[in-house]
Order: structure tokens, then sequence, then C-alpha cells
């Protein structure tokens, strides 16, 4: 898995996909009604997270480079692994101190792959918030952003009560911590490439790429599958998570009254998934996010 580092947050996601593997090996048959699946899934989304308020620009702060190349090694995927109870925790036993989380949402993908399955793009932009700062230059025609909401301000919580990350102050120079984690998977026995993913939606974007990879490589459905599924979402801070309304509710009632997840419906998240994936018969298979709401399809050139 191939991603990039620090302060984008493709460590993350892959830290998520690496610890869910250690779980479903592959040759397991994936049972969508099996509670213990998600409540696993959201449990690593919050050790996950928890370490994201660590990251930022590695210029800045020399050991988020660290971190982000610790998360991702087999050790420490199988001591978080270790960790995972089947019942949710104190929020203290994630392993970070509670720091707030940044958002964005002005954010575009594009995911490309040409015929040979050789040469592969994975681009994600953005300007913060939709249409950034709502601000348009009068020459240029283009909009400006906003990133600059992107950093923690000192002694200014969230409006969840939670302090600022200080890894993630406003130094000259510096660039803030973002949620992109485009990425490009290869197969490691032939070199090609098996997977180009990425995605838009502010923080929802770890867990939406975390989600279609483990469904796509590790349960082996259709890309089309595993992008339509229904996701649930967890960043650590706030303490809830988020779940698409489609998901049954027998799974819900298990998660929140036997496993003690607090939990909270909303028609769909706001993440938006673009993937190819090369499947053993070396055709390409895409799917665009029905999120979006646009109508929008993969391109064949």
């Amino acid at each position: 898995m191939c991603g990039p580092p620090p302060p984008s947050s493709a460590a993350i996601t892959q830290s998520i996909i690496s610890i869910m593997a250690e779980f479903y090996d592959g040759k397991n048959e994936f049972d969508k009604d099996d509670p213990l699946f998600y409540h696993r899934l959201i449990e690593v989304q919050k050790f996950a997270y928890a370490q994201r308020t660590k990251l930022g620009d590695a210029a800045f702060v020399p050991e988020a480079l660290q971190i982000a190349e610790e998360i991702i090694k087999n050790s420490y995927v199988k001591h978080i692994k270790s960790l995972v109870k089947n019942t949710s925790q104190p929020l203290d036993a994630y392993g970070t101190d509670l720091f707030q989380q940044m958002d964005d949402h002005g954010t575009s993908h594009v995911s490309a792959i040409d015929r040979t399955s050789n040469i592969a793009v994975s681009c994600t932009s953005t300007v913060n918030r939709i249409l950034g700062s709502l601000r348009i230059s009068p020459t240029l025609g283009i909009v400006w952003n906003d990133e600059m909401d992107d950093f923690s301000i000192p002694k200014q919580s969230n409006s969840f009560g939670f302090p600022p990350s200080p890894a993630n102050y406003i130094r000259p120079g510096k660039r803030p911590l973002s949620s992109m984690s485009p990425m490009i998977i290869y197969n490691k026995n032939t070199g090609k490439v098996k997977m180009v993913i990425g995605a838009s939606g502010g923080s929802y974007i770890i867990s939406a790429i975390a989600q279609t990879v483990i469904r796509t490589l590790i349960f082996n459905e259709t890309i089309k599958e595993a992008v339509d599924s229904p996701r649930f979402h967890n960043q650590f801070l706030p303490p809830e998570t988020l779940y698409e309304a489609s998901i049954p509710q027998e799974i819900i009632t298990n998660l929140a009254n036997e496993r003690n997840q607090n939990m909270t419906k909303i028609s769909k998240l706001k993440s938006v998934v673009q993937a190819f994936v090369v499947n053993t018969d070396d055709y390409i298979y895409g799917n665009s996010d029905f999120r979006r709401e646009t109508g929008s399809f993969p391109a064949g050139f």
C-alpha cells in the first residue's frame, strides 16, 4: 500500500486496513450480519484516529514521520489487534490525549489507471470547506481556499470542547494536517497495480477508503459492492459512531446494547470514494460513489 507521508492521513488509513487484515486473513467468508465484524471495525478506527491527533507537517513535527512509519509496522498492527476487546472501552484506552480532530469538506478526488495496469494516479485536491473562503479571484476566476482553518488554534477548543492539537498549530510555511489519503496498492508478487483509490469528504475519507479496501481485497467483494455498501464512521472524537440508515437495525441494536457503542444514525456519510481494482482476469473494474449525487460514472478512454 502506497500513500503520501504526513501531513496526509494515508498512514492512518493503512493502519486500519492492516489491523483488520490481522483479524480476517481473506479465507473467511464475510458475514454481513455479524455485529462482531462491525464492532472490530469501529474499535480499530478509534485506535487509528487517536494517533492522527499526533500527526502534522513533518518539517515542523519531526516525530510525525516516525509515528506514521510505526503505525503501519507489523509489530504495531499485532499489538493493536491484541488491545481490541469485545466491548467499547473508555477513551483513555485508545492511547492518546483528548485533542480535537480537524475536518474539511471542499475536496475532490480522481483515480486513474492505464490499460496495462502499470501506470496509475491517485490524486486528491481540496479548497478545504465547500467553496473554500467563499471568495473568487476577479482576474483568475478561481476559488480561493480556506486551508488555514485546517490548523489547530492555541487555547481555542472546537465545538465539542476538545483542546487543539499542538502538532497542528500554525507556523509560517507549515502545511496543515489533512485527511487526504490517496492510495495505490500493488500486487507484491507481480509488481503491478492492484487497486487505485481515494476519496473526498473530510475526516470521513479515512474510514471510507479503509472500508472499501477491506471489503474488496480481504472479503473479495466487487468494487461496486464495496463502494456502495453502507458505512460506519468513528473518528475517536467526538465519542460516537455514525452509521448509514441502510444498515440493519439488528446490527445496530447489538452494537449499542451488547458492545456499548454510542451509535448515531444519519441518512448517508459525506465520504465519496473513487476507485479501480484489477481482478485476477486482468480486467479493470471501477466505481464512482453514488453519494456524490451527480450521476457520475467511471470513464474509459
